[in-house]
């Protein structure tokens, strides 16, 4: 335990975390960084420690905001707060200005953190001897190692993809809609409201993210815009073309979502746009036709590649579709 006085010291020019701790020669974890939300109506200065991020979740479930912004400059000089030099020591809290501390910070021991003046920084500071009355609760986030609470196991994060969304809306809307229950005293209530959905933009993103290779896109063939592209490696030979929309128009009749890339550019950039976009199936028409009547056909998923006959190709690509489909690739 350090009963040191806290002191103050010049950090000209310092105004991160980083900075400011490389420049006292200590660790991140030393520090306690403060951050400045708006929620709602009221500013809030919630200070966790250096190495640690704000759970914004928590601090809107704490206060029962519905919205959650970062302070403007505007409202750190109406609270008397000075950007990159903000603790609480020395601030009053008000009906528009409160400071809350995680759980984590309060134990800590000879701690920097800011004096609220441009250029200077306290040192030895304890915070549950310095802060003064402030609001204490968890609002860190989780990290890796941490221990459950439940079952003393260790914390492991993985990542996750974000389709949808949950808003608790409160009484903000009901009260103004006029929308409204009876209590079981029969008492006329405002509803609590919320809303959620799942985005179209961010399911395919999240598709895009789990599917995809260093060539580009995977499209599953269930959400792919479209299932087969077919590519003429020669467009100026007039057989190769003839044969290959013969093969679009064969496909186009078994209601495949078909693409025709019969633009002038050489087989190479094709063969890479095809890779880049992610068709499910590629089929190319050029020398081995021309050779032995066979087209090849390439799974994109795999790289696997197919040699059929011309006459054959209309039905493996239906073989390769379906399966692709049973098995939700």
């Amino acid at each position: 335990k350090n009963d040191k006085e806290k002191e103050i010291v010049q950090t000209p020019g310092q105004h991160t975390i980083e900075k400011v701790c490389n420049y006292l020669h200590l660790p991140v974890k030393s520090s306690v960084k403060a951050v400045v939300y708006k929620l709602d109506d009221t500013v809030v200065l919630a200070m966790v420690r250096g190495d640690h991020e704000v759970n914004e979740v928590r601090l809107q479930s704490i206060y029962n905001a519905i919205n959650v912004d970062m302070a403007s400059d505007e409202d750190l000089k109406a609270c008397g707060l000075t950007a990159g030099y903000i603790s609480p020591i020395g601030l009053k809290t008000s009906e528009h200005f409160d400071i809350i501390c995680d759980a984590s910070v309060m134990e800590m021991q000879d701690a920097c953190c800011g004096a609220n003046v441009k250029d200077e920084h306290y040192i030895h500071v304890n915070p549950a001897r310095d802060f003064g009355n402030v609001k204490v609760d968890t609002i860190r986030q989780i990290d890796a190692g941490d221990v459950c609470p439940h079952c003393g196991g260790k914390i492991v994060l993985t990542k996750g993809i974000e389709v949808g969304q949950v808003f608790k809306l409160g009484t903000k809307y009901s009260e103004k809609l006029d929308a409204t229950f009876l209590d079981n005293n029969g008492k006329s209530r405002p509803m609590f409201m919320g809303c959620y959905g799942i985005g179209v933009t961010r399911t395919v993103a999240a598709s895009i993210e789990q599917n995809h290779d260093e060539n580009g896109i995977i499209w599953p063939v269930a959400i792919a815009p479209y299932e087969v592209v077919i590519v003429p490696a020669n467009n100026k030979s007039e057989d190769v073309m003839k044969a290959a929309e013969g093969l679009y128009n064969a496909l186009e009749s078994s209601q495949d979502e078909i693409v025709f890339d019969d633009r002038a550019e050489r087989a190479g950039i094709k063969f890479k746009d095809a890779d880049l976009i992610g068709y499910p199936l590629r089929v190319t028409i050029g020398k081995k036709w021309q050779e032995s009547g066979c087209v090849e056909i390439k799974l994109r998923r795999t790289g696997e590649v197919f040699e059929v006959p011309y006459e054959n190709c209309a039905e493996k690509v239906e073989e390769l579709l379906n399966y692709l489909r049973e098995n939700n690739l």
